[in-house]
């Protein structure tokens, strides 16, 4: 990955966990960065997308969108189908790469995500902080138009 992905991955961890703005700190590291992420992200992320599909071997479905300023990347929550609590998502895109970090409890980083955004399929690594474990994640994006059928 390129350095200003990596640099990313230290913003959106800094943002997730205190809650501060990544665009103004990459502004700082690469002066034409923000405006791009921002523009790659906005056409990926245009409208809010819904993922189903699956992490290892569990079943999850993933809601991802723009933050309410763009240049501070995406946001979003996925469930693990059979469990409850929702864990929360922040990150930013560069051109179809994406780049985010989970938490559990809304405070600490518990896992990575990092994969590309081709057509209607989100694919790549989940891992934990360390490392450690590491799983395949495959998600499809759900199109509205199966949603809108049902009139509601």
């Amino acid at each position: 990955m390129g350095r200003c992905m990596m640099a990313g991955k230290f913003v959106v961890a800094l943002a997730l966990s205190l809650g501060l703005a990544s665009g103004a700190a990459l502004a700082q590291s690469d002066a034409g960065a923000p405006a791009v992420a921002a523009a790659a992200a906005a056409n990926l992320f245009a409208k809010p997308l819904t993922l189903r599909g699956t992490l290892g071997d569990a079943k999850i479905e993933m809601h991802l969108q723009l933050k309410p300023d763009p240049t501070e990347g995406i946001q979003g929550t996925y469930v693990v189908a059979g469990q409850n609590g929702k864990i929360l998502l922040a990150g930013e895109s560069e051109n179809t790469d994406v780049i985010m970090e989970e938490s559990i409890n809304g405070k600490d980083v518990s896992g990575e995500w990092a994969g590309t955004l081709v057509g209607d399929t989100f694919r790549g690594t989940w891992s934990t902080t360390d490392d450690a474990v590491t799983k395949p994640f495959v998600l499809v994006v759900q199109q509205p138009a199966q949603t809108a059928r049902t009139g509601k």
